[in-house]
């Protein structure tokens, strides 16, 4: 699977949860308004999923404002468990 980031300028009750009930195991919540998620697709899937932004529905009213970004590669300094996690989601999806 793709890591994906998900960056709200804000914090968004409605984005959130939709986060934590659609990929209640796909998910890690790095603070209130930056969240990683595992995910299967594109970044516009993810967006979609979200209710952010669907380029078939246009009109739809969205459920908030995020940026939806895929990893290619990571770097950086962060807590042991945001790593684990990264590596656990990563090796899953190159296993299977």
């Amino acid at each position: 699977m793709t890591i994906f980031a998900v960056l709200m300028p804000m914090p968004q009750r409605q984005i959130t949860e939709l986060i934590e009930d659609k990929f209640s195991s796909d998910y890690l919540r790095l603070n209130e308004t930056q969240y990683l998620v595992s995910f299967r697709g594109t970044a516009v899937d993810l967006s979609r999923e979200l209710g952010l932004y669907d380029p078939k529905k246009p009109d739809e009213p969205p459920t908030g404002s995020a940026i939806v970004l895929s990893t290619s590669s990571y770097f950086g300094r962060a807590p042991n468990t945001v790593w684990d996690w990264m590596k656990s989601k990563l090796e899953a999806s190159s296993s299977g």
